[in-house]
């Protein structure tokens, strides 16, 4: 508990104690008194007013601790689903940039990977037509059996499960993910252009992975 909440329990016990001693003073007034039975049923009176109040207070503040030891449990339980489920995206992340260096030619010379026409279909390279290497990955990347086709197959794979994993990932109280996530996020996101000019990307993990749909 903080200092300034202790204060303000101590404040308002104070004050109850002194409106139980004021009303009294105000029905009998101050004289002094030596019978001792007027000193017991005064402190009958006190504690009779006082003890059910500061009863409840206690009561309640072993309610309010018992709710904040569930949050504390509730929330040690999300970390940790929070924790595993980071490293599963970060796995996944691994599993991407690999594939994404997988190679697919050469042009000019230069090797050329996965990872350019992600580069190229950000540009949108298929649309624009002026991209021979690119037009020739989207033939290649539907040849079944070839590498090239393969590797696609298991990107598009694992976008869709890095997809289902950020959805468990919970979220802030305020909404959204947090700036890991979103990095994650981000990150993934610069693939969906190239898959949705390869298609079979699911709509869902698309949507996903739309900034606009994803921050609404």
């Amino acid at each position: 508990m903080s200092p300034r909440f202790l204060l303000i329990v101590a404040c308002v016990a104070l004050s109850f104690m002194a409106a139980v001693v004021a009303v009294y003073l105000d029905m009998y007034g101050v004289s002094r008194v030596y019978d001792q039975a007027m000193w017991g049923a005064f402190g009958d009176y006190f504690g009779g007013i006082l003890n059910p109040i500061f009863a409840l207070f206690a009561f309640l503040g072993v309610l309010w601790s018992l709710d904040v030891q569930m949050k504390q449990v509730r929330q040690l339980a999300l970390d940790k689903k929070a924790d595993e489920i980071l490293q599963v995206v970060k796995d996944i992340d691994a599993r991407l940039s690999e594939l994404l260096q997988t190679h697919i030619g050469q042009t000019s010379g230069f090797d050329i990977h996965i990872l350019h026409m992600v580069a190229e279909a950000g540009r949108g390279a298929k649309q624009k037509g002026d991209s021979n290497s690119y037009n020739q990955f989207l033939q290649i990347s539907t040849d079944p059996g070839s590498l090239v086709e393969a590797a696609v197959r298991e990107i598009r794979h694992q976008v869709s499960t890095m997809c289902e994993f950020l959805r468990r990932y919970p979220q802030q109280q305020g909404g959204g993910y947090t700036p890991i996530i979103e990095y994650y996020a981000s990150k993934t996101s610069r693939l969906i252009p190239m898959l949705n000019d390869l298609g079979g990307l699911p709509d869902a993990t698309r949507a996903f992975f739309d900034p606009k749909k994803r921050s609404a």
